[in-house]
């Protein structure tokens, strides 16, 4: 039996058996570089800062895949853009990789907009920032108090508490810079709604104090803005001037038989002349 492991026949045979397994183990093996691309890398392109329309051309191009994997809103970046990739730019990857990006919102979150009014200007700077919303210079009228937000607004109108407002709006915040020498007339507010007086008091330099709705009886927010000013204090009269940036307080009603409606004629040569007459 021994002497037939070394007969020329069994040696061929063995030999030929080795060499037929090697082409097997190298064949297997050359079909896996093939399958899995041995060897062969591709750079990562730089993805940050481009549109995803640009993105898609420039990984097509290199033969890449490429998903969304976030996106975020950021106030100051461009909209629409990518913010951050992975793998890295000039990273090297196989074929078919999938490059996953994060992107900026093209439309900022809303949020509801806070109360700022009666803090002073620092805190409800801070607290505007903290939403995520940005301040503009302040605009300044006289006031009794002094460095408090008066009004909050946006593109020159007032905004109330709890308005949808997207997130980076510019916001405008009217401060009270403490009362001037000056004197003025109080103006005739009977028979106003609210945002009817406090235009009227704008334009005096004046502005709303104590708003009283208690002969009012509203149920519904509508019936507040719709309620009408029947007293206020101090009166309309030509011997009543107060100062610049002076408080008035107004009290409401939705009953038009408590409103006696009687404007004071006040004739302006009566008057001192360092009052001012609206």
């Amino acid at each position: 039996m021994f002497k037939f492991l070394f007969t020329k026949v069994f040696i061929i045979n063995l030999l030929l058996s080795f060499c037929f397994a090697g082409v097997v183990i190298w064949g297997i093996f050359k079909f896996l570089d093939s399958y899995t691309h041995h060897g062969e890398t591709i750079s990562v392109p730089t993805l940050e800062g481009l549109t995803i329309e640009e993105v898609k051309a420039s990984l097509e191009e290199k033969k890449l895949r490429y998903e969304i994997l976030d996106s975020i809103y950021v106030a100051d970046a461009e909209k629409g853009v990518v913010l951050e990739q992975n793998p890295k730019a000039d990273d090297l990857v196989k074929e078919n990789r999938t490059i996953y990006i994060t992107v900026t919102k093209m439309v900022p979150p809303k949020i509801a907009m806070p109360d700022v009014v009666d803090m002073s200007l620092r805190l409800a700077v801070a607290k505007l920032e903290s939403y995520g919303l940005k301040v503009g210079n302040p605009k300044y009228i006289p006031s009794e108090c002094v460095s408090c937000v008066l009004e909050q607004e946006f593109n020159g109108k007032t905004i109330k508490p709890n308005t949808p407002i997207g997130k980076g709006t510019l916001i405008t915040l009217v401060v009270g810079s403490g009362t001037s020498n000056e004197k003025v007339l109080v103006p005739y507010l009977i028979n106003l709604t609210l945002d009817e007086a406090k235009q009227q008091l704008l334009g005096s330099s004046l502005n709303p104090g104590f708003s009283n709705y208690e002969n009012c009886k509203c149920v519904t927010k509508e019936d507040t803005l719709k309620a009408r000013i029947y007293r206020q204090d101090p009166v309309r009269s030509k011997n009543i001037a107060v100062n610049m940036g002076s408080v008035v307080d107004l009290y409401f009603t939705c009953d038009t038989n408590l409103i006696d409606f009687n404007p004071p004629t006040i004739d302006s040569t009566e008057l001192d002349p360092t009052i001012k007459n609206n």
